[in-house]
């Protein structure tokens, strides 16, 4: 199984995909911020405060995940709405989900052999 991981720096996030013969799987985090060297930080797993960034995606909380399947279906979960309600400061805020749902399905197109739309 191929690995991925691309920042989305315009969108705030990050995604950690997961390459399968039929499908790709998607690991979206957050970004909480970007350290000096501009490299994103994520929110921590079960922080009890926010934010709380940490470096790696080990020690992440995972925002949503989902999967794209060859034919262009996909299926989505917000784990965020499992800790509390997905919070949007703005329209940009609510904009930006759906826009990293898109990306990740344009980037299946790329990334997935078996694509056939």
């Amino acid at each position: 199984m191929e690995k991925y991981t691309r920042c989305f720096a315009d969108l705030r996030f990050v995604v950690a995909a997961e390459v399968a013969e039929f499908h790709v799987d998607y690991f979206i985090y957050d970004i909480a911020g970007f350290t000096e060297d501009n490299l994103p930080l994520l929110q921590k797993k079960d922080a009890t405060f926010y934010p709380d960034p940490v470096e790696s995606m080990e020690d992440a909380e995972v925002f949503l995940h989902g999967f794209v399947k060859w034919d262009g279906c996909s299926n989505w979960h917000f784990d965020e709405q499992d800790r509390l309600m997905i919070h949007g400061c703005g329209r940009a805020d609510i904009q930006r989900i759906g826009d990293i749902m898109a990306a990740c399905w344009d980037w299946t197109a790329e990334i997935l052999p078996n694509w056939d739309t």
